[in-house]
């Protein structure tokens, strides 16, 4: 580690200096890169969590993978997701256990919860009873599946419900959607509630509105918000625009290469009926 690094580690958590480099940080430091944490990720896992090298490794972090994957995480992804959540290893048995209990009660098959624990491991610092439990109501007032959302978009279960979830459903509700609309589109697209209102969902809303898309094409395709405005949302539209092609949100999005091509250049060569052709057949091939 960098001198700096280590200077920040021991800013956050003093008692990182007093802990035993051969005894105590460098078996942890050895134990991660095993485990096949790439060199450069180590400091930024120790910033985040320090307290990690004061953990006995064969009385408490061992054990604990061996308790983490009984429950299902995946331990060929250790190395992700330890870079993604760094405190999990120092959680109590107790506070993994009640997660998972409370994932099972949602209706997610073990499968899914091992799925869940993998992608979204800092999941288990939600509290159940103040944050988890009360989101899965929220959800269920909507009439969403919530052991579908968990499992495509356990991120949002860590988002405010005054704050974030519902300025949301109440953006779509005045925009004329039904309830049961915003609980078709959560449900095809669980990120929905994870973008940012003003930094997201309003600017690509009003770009919408000037598309020749009505306004049901959100709910068949809410991840139109998922894409980017400026490099994705209005390139398509207008290279569908001017080559006469009347397509879906959904497959003029998210065609790749051949779309592309066609806008770098031949288009404005003067084929213009080759390349209508040519789009028109993409995007009736690329079905949602």
């Amino acid at each position: 580690m960098e001198l700096e690094a280590i200077k920040e580690v021991i800013r956050k958590f003093p008692a990182f200096a007093y802990y035993s480099l051969d005894g105590k940080i460098k078996p942890v430091v050895e134990f991660l890169l095993d485990l096949g944490v790439p060199k450069s990720d180590i400091p930024t896992i120790l910033t985040k969590r320090p307290q990690l090298c004061g953990i006995s490794l064969t009385g408490n972090l061992i054990p604990t993978m061996a308790f983490l994957e009984d429950l299902g995480v995946d331990k060929r992804q250790w190395a992700k997701v330890i870079y993604r959540f760094p405190p999990l290893l120092t959680y109590s048995r107790q506070k993994l256990k009640a997660t998972v209990d409370f994932l099972y009660e949602m209706g997610l098959s073990a499968e899914n919860v091992g799925k869940v624990l993998t992608r979204c491991p800092n999941i288990i610092s939600y509290s159940v009873e103040d944050k988890l439990r009360p989101t899965a109501e929220y959800f269920r007032s909507l009439e969403v599946d919530v052991a579908v959302l968990l499992h495509r978009s356990p991120q949002t279960f860590g988002l405010s419900i005054e704050a974030n979830l519902k300025p949301v459903t109440e953006f779509f509700l005045e925009k004329g959607y039904s309830l049961g609309d915003v609980a078709t589109m959560i449900s095809r697209y669980g990120a929905l509630y994870t973008f940012s209102l003003p930094d997201n969902l309003i600017s690509k809303w009003e770009f919408l509105l000037t598309m020749v898309y009505p306004r049901s094409e959100l709910i068949k395709f809410p991840q139109y918000f998922g894409y980017s405005l400026e490099d994705r949302i209005k390139p398509r539209y207008e290279i569908m625009r001017k080559c006469g092609v009347n397509a879906k949100a959904n497959s003029s999005l998210k065609v790749s290469k051949p779309l592309n091509e066609c806008a770098a250049g031949s288009f404005w060569w003067g084929t213009h009926n080759k390349v209508h052709q040519i789009i028109k057949q993409i995007c009736t091939d690329s079905q949602f």
